[in-house]
C-alpha cells in the first residue's frame, strides 16, 4: 500500500505528460496541413521537363488537356551583347514525354530588353488559345493546332496620339472567356473577340469619353450565350493594378444596337431587350450605371436623352 502510494504521483506525472504531447504533436501536423492545403489545391500539376534557358516568373504554362508544356525563355541565341537577355524565345514541350514540338524565336519589340510574357487567363474558356504579351504587339498560340499566329496590333476606335516614348506600349493583356482584353499606354483598352479556327478580330466600344486629364474611358458590349455585358477597364499606372469593370451581376439581354450616347459620350443609353424596352444608361466617366429616376426608365429616347444631357 506504501508503496502504491509513492507510485500514484509518478504515474499521474508521466500520464500528464503523454497526454501534453500527445495534443502538442496533433497541433503541429493540423495547423501547417490548415494552412498548406488551399496552395496545394491551386497548384496544377507540373511536368518535370527541363527548360533550358532563363525563365521568368509566369513564363510558362501546363496545359494538361493538350498534353502541353510551354515556356518563353532566355538563352545564348537570344542574348543582346549590349542589353544582355533577351526573354523571347518560345519552347512547347510535349509534357507526357518531354520531346520539343516547337521552338520559336519571337522579333525584337521595340528593344531586345523588353520581354514578351504569357497573359493572364480569367474565367475558363471555350476558346483553347494562349495570348502571348509583347510591348506593342501580342502573338497567339493555338493549344489545340499547336501552331503561333501573329503579330497582332491593339486597334482602337479612333486615332490615337503617343504623349511620350512610353506611349503605345502595352500594360495588360489578359484572356476573358472568348476576348482578348488589353491595356495600352495613353491609348486606353482594346478588346479582340477569339473564335477557333478564325483570326482574332478587333471589338470597337460602343461609347468613348476623354476625362479632363484626357484620359478614355470606354464601354464595350460583348455578347454571349446568356446575354450582353457592358465593360468598362481602366488601368492603375501607379499600382500596376488592371479592372476589367463589369457593369452586370450577370449578362443580360439587350436591344442590337450600338446606343445613343450624349453629352460629349460621357453617357451611353442602351435598352433591356424585355416587353417594357427598359432605358439602360452607363455613365463612362464614373464607369458604372446611372440611375434612373422611376419615370424616366421607360420614356422615349429623346426624353432619357434630354435627362442624361442636364445631369452632372
Amino acid at each position: 500500500m506504501r508503496l502504491f502510494s509513492y507510485l500514484l504521483p509518478v504515474l499521474l506525472l508521466l500520464t500528464g505528460c503523454a497526454d501534453s504531447s500527445s495534443t502538442d504533436t496533433e497541433t503541429a501536423t493540423t495547423e501547417p496541413t490548415d494552412t498548406i492545403a488551399p496552395a496545394i489545391v491551386r497548384q496544377a500539376p507540373r511536368p518535370e521537363c527541363p527548360v533550358p534557358g532563363k525563365v521568368l516568373s509566369g513564363n510558362t504554362y501546363n496545359s494538361p488537356a493538350q498534353e502541353l508544356y510551354l515556356a518563353i525563355v532566355a538563352d545564348s541565341t537570344t542574348y543582346d551583347e549590349k542589353l544582355g537577355d533577351s526573354h523571347r524565345k518560345l519552347i512547347v514541350f510535349n509534357s507526357s514525354n518531354c520531346e520539343r514540338l516547337l521552338e520559336q524565336t519571337l522579333p525584337v519589340d521595340r528593344s531586345a530588353d523588353f520581354h514578351y510574357q504569357i497573359a493572364d487567363i480569367n474565367y475558363n474558356s471555350a476558346v483553347q488559345q494562349l495570348a502571348i504579351r509583347g510591348t506593342t504587339h501580342f502573338f497567339l498560340f493555338d493549344l489545340e493546332g499547336r501552331q503561333l499566329s501573329g503579330p497582332f496590333q491593339p486597334q482602337f476606335k479612333s486615332e490615337r496620339y503617343g504623349v511620350d516614348a512610353q506611349s503605345g506600349n502595352i500594360q495588360h493583356l489578359e484572356m476573358w472567356e472568348s476576348y482578348l482584353i488589353g491595356y495600352v499606354q495613353d491609348y486606353g483598352a482594346f478588346v479582340f473577340r477569339l473564335d477557333d479556327g478564325e483570326s482574332p478580330g478587333p471589338v470597337f466600344p460602343a461609347a468613348e469619353y476623354q476625362d479632363e486629364i484626357e484620359a478614355y474611358h470606354q464601354a464595350f458590349l460583348l455578347p454571349s450565350d446568356q446575354g450582353t455585358q457592358v465593360l468598362m477597364p481602366s488601368y492603375d499606372r501607379r499600382d500596376r493594378l488592371f479592372r476589367i469593370n463589369p457593369v452586370f451581376e450577370r449578362p443580360i439581354a439587350l436591344q442590337p444596337q450600338d446606343g445613343l450616347t450624349a453629352q460629349e459620350n460621357r453617357f451611353l443609353l442602351l435598352r433591356e431587350d424585355s416587353t417594357n424596352e427598359r432605358a439602360i444608361v452607363i455613365d463612362l466617366k464614373n464607369r458604372e450605371q446611372a440611375e434612373l429616376p422611376s419615370d424616366i426608365q421607360w420614356k422615349s429616347d429623346e426624353d432619357v436623352l434630354d435627362w442624361m444631357k442636364v445631369m452632372q
